[in-house]
């Protein structure tokens, strides 16, 4: 990602927006595609585990998983 301030803190805004959206991921019950595309779009390498972390967590917390979240997931293997 460019630097997006001059000051070479385009590291810091992507890790800031990165960690944004997916605190939102996070506490929503059911997070939308639309913000889930948008961390998959911008997501780096080092970021992919707590990525999938999360939605393992939210897999395996219902009793009936979104398949988008299952399909999701099995991207990354």
């Amino acid at each position: 990602m460019a630097d997006n301030d001059g000051n070479g803190n385009g590291n810091d805004l992507h890790a800031q927006i990165f960690e944004l959206l997916l605190g939102k991921v996070r506490d929503d019950q059911f997070p939308s595609a639309t913000m889930l595309d948008m961390i998959e779009y911008m997501i780096r390498p080092d970021q992919v585990e707590e990525y999938a972390s999360v939605l393992m967590e939210k897999v395996s917390q219902e009793s009936f998983p979104s398949l988008d979240h299952l399909r999701r997931l099995q991207s990354f293997v």
